[in-house]
Formats: structure tokens, sequence, C-alpha cells
């Protein structure tokens, strides 16, 4: 018996999903972009605005976990079409120079009857929008310590999350008069449940064990979902004005990072389709007719 390096028939569907990966896509209503980056680079979301080729395309492994995450989307929203039959799905919606499409979007009608721990009496709708991840975003969200067998207060959904789902309602009411969102409802599911032995000690038992569910009110959504906003249209005016934003994103505190894709501690820069582009072009904001995206010249 030996271990092939290359694998054939395992390998069938994460080949399938990495060729997917490299096709572009688009936003939603042709913005440059996109509510999905909320809290993301700057200069990486000026660098796919203006459908710059990445200089490290997504790898299998990065193919695999995005493409199970699609799967899992898809696989959801035709479940909630059954269990809420007045559900609506990637509904889009455009504000300035950022759309961006909900995972579902169901009327207070429908979810109010099977909601009993939350006061739906205000709104006509609740918005849906679900995260897949590893057990260690999940364990955050949640307040796991899988190796201890604890649990305390965990933090719930992150900050990035809620803004783009926030930003993906204010979009929806913006052009849909009759709507009304006061609730986010946050998903989160995990590939690797919680064993059956650590989740008896813990108490933790059903679906738990691998997924959560976070309601989130519009006095606690509307505020983040502003605030990125002003920043993601920031972005998008200093593109008009002919220029690449500096490499500045939001941490999940919310509080501003400056990244430095020279510097190996970000893991925003590590996992970004441009690193190279953007080393290339340095700090600052940078002219875009000066970028080597632009002119193909490698900076010596």
């Amino acid at each position: 018996m030996y271990k092939t390096e290359t694998p054939l028939i395992t390998s069938a569907l994460v080949e399938e999903l990495h060729v997917l990966s490299a096709t572009p896509k688009p936003t939603a209503k042709g913005t440059p972009l996109r509510y999905s980056s909320a809290f993301g680079c700057a200069r990486q979301q000026g660098y796919a605005g203006l459908g710059v080729e990445p200089t490290e395309p997504m790898d299998e492994a990065g193919a695999w976990a995005t493409g199970l995450g699609t799967i899992i989307h898809e696989k959801l929203q035709d479940s909630i079409s059954r269990k809420f039959p007045s559900a609506q799905f990637e509904v889009a919606s455009q504000l300035g120079a950022v759309s961006g499409s909900c995972d579902a979007l169901i009327p207070v009608s429908d979810f109010a009857s099977f909601a009993s721990d939350v006061d739906l009496s205000q709104g006509t709708h609740v918005l849906y929008e679900l995260k897949t991840m590893g057990t260690y975003s999940f364990d955050k969200q949640v307040g796991w310590n899988r190796m201890r067998g604890t649990q305390s207060e965990g933090e719930g959904p992150a900050m990035k999350a809620v803004a783009q789902a926030g930003i993906n309602a204010l979009g929806i009411e913006q052009e849909n008069p009759d709507i009304r969102i006061e609730w986010l409802v946050m998903g989160s599911i995990t590939f690797e449940a919680l064993s059956k032995n650590k989740a008896a000690n813990m108490g933790v038992d059903g679906t738990n064990r691998f997924l959560a569910e976070f309601y989130v009110p519009r006095s606690e959504w509307e505020w983040v979902a502003k605030q990125e906003l002003a920043r993601m249209e920031s972005i998008a005016s200093v593109l008009d004005q002919g220029y690449l934003a500096d490499r500045f994103a939001l941490d999940d505190n919310g509080d501003v990072l400056a990244l430095n894709p020279n510097i190996k501690k970000f893991w925003q820069c590590d996992y970004c389709a441009f690193r190279t582009v953007c080393e290339q072009d340095g700090g600052g904001q940078v002219r875009i007719i000066d970028s080597v995206s632009a002119t193909g010249k490698e900076n010596q």
C-alpha cells in the first residue's frame, strides 16, 4: 500500500471547484464595490473594482472551503424555500457604488409563527445571512474551548458579517419603501461538530453542536452598516479620482488596521489575491496610471 501524491478520483470535486473559483464573480448590479467586502482592505477593493488580474489566484484549499460554503448556501436556501414559502433569495440592491444581495429575505408573517423569543411586532421582514467557517471562528462566536470542554459567553457573529448584512438591509429598504427590516438573523455553520462526550459535558445538544443562530436588532446593526457604507463610498470616491486607496482595513472590533504585505503578520495580506501587485505598488494612495497593474512594469 502507498499514498499517492497525485489523487485522481478523490480530487475530482475540488478540481471543478478550483476552475470555478478562477471565474470572476460580478457584483450584484455592476458596481465597482460589493457589500461582501465589508471591513476588507481598501486597496484590495480598489484592485477588484478595476478588474485587475489576481497575482495570487485562489489555490485548491481556498476553492474547497469557499466551494463547500457555496454548496451549503444553495442547499440551505432550497430548504428555507420549503419552510418559509414566501422567502425571497439573492435579493439584489445598490447603494451608490456598492451593491450586493442577501441570502434570504423572509416576511415577518412567515417567520413569526416559528420565532417565540424575539419581538417581531415592528418591521415587515427579517434578513438572513449565513456564514460557514472553521472551528476556530465558530468557537469564538459561541464561546467554546473544545480542548478543555468548557463554555463561556461567546462573541457572537463577526462584526464584518453584521455590517455586510446591515448594508444589504439598508439597500433593500431604499429600493423597496414598503419593506422595513428590524432584525438581522445571522446563521453560522462549522464543518466539524462538537464531539458527543464534550457536548454532553457542556450541556450542548442537537444542531447546536455545529451551528448557531443570532438575532441582531436594528439598534445594533444599523450604525455599523452606515459607518462601513460611508467607508466603502470613500474608497469608491478615491477610485473615481484616479487613485487606489491606501492599505487600510478594519479588524474584528471595527478598529482601523494598517496593512503591509511586506510584514509577515497580516492574514489579510496572506490571503489577498493581489498581494504581489500591492507590494510592487507600495504604500499610500497610488495613481491608477502608475500602478503595476496598469503599466505592466515591475518595481525593482
